[in-house]
């Protein structure tokens, strides 16, 4: 008789698992993907002001973006491979943007914007930004010389 009881709240406690188990699993949706393919040509005209020539900058690649439909805590998750050649006459500068981008809500209901990579003619490393404000909560610690970049496409 004891047995048989046992059995039976351990069948019912099994079936409560599962249950729970399912609707979490249920709950956690998979994020939305997105490939964006990317091939622009566009003159710059602030690099172009900057150095004082016209530079036109090429961005080709790919961006894959991910949406999270519950939005809780991930946000989104955009991953960068992008080829960008900066022209200007017959000078040119490769370099690449690639990274993550992603946003993410804190315990405290803070949005958080962290851009992780490289970013062409900016910074690499590590930016984060307060969503609310805009303030930066994180600045990377390599920048760019926009005046060595300048130097490079007027040689």
């Amino acid at each position: 008789m004891r047995r048989q009881r046992t059995r039976g709240v351990l069948a019912v406690l099994g079936a409560l698992l599962v249950v729970v188990l399912g609707a979490t699993a249920a709950a956690a949706q998979p994020p939305e993907r997105e490939v964006i393919e990317v091939d622009e040509t566009f003159v710059d005209e602030g690099l172009s002001e900057e150095c004082g020539v016209e530079v036109t900058v090429t961005v080709t690649g790919q961006v894959i973006e991910f949406t999270f439909p519950d939005g809780k805590v991930l946000q989104s998750v955009g991953a960068l491979n992008l080829q960008v050649v900066f022209t200007a006459g017959d000078n040119q500068i490769r370099t690449r943007d690639v990274g993550i981008d992603q946003t993410r809500v804190q315990p405290d209901g803070t949005a958080i914007l962290s851009i992780v990579g490289q970013v062409p003619l900016q910074f690499t490393g590590v930016l984060k930004i307060d969503l609310d404000t805009g303030d930066a909560i994180l600045e990377p610690h390599h920048f760019v010389d926009i005046a060595e970049v300048c130097a490079q496409l007027t040689a």
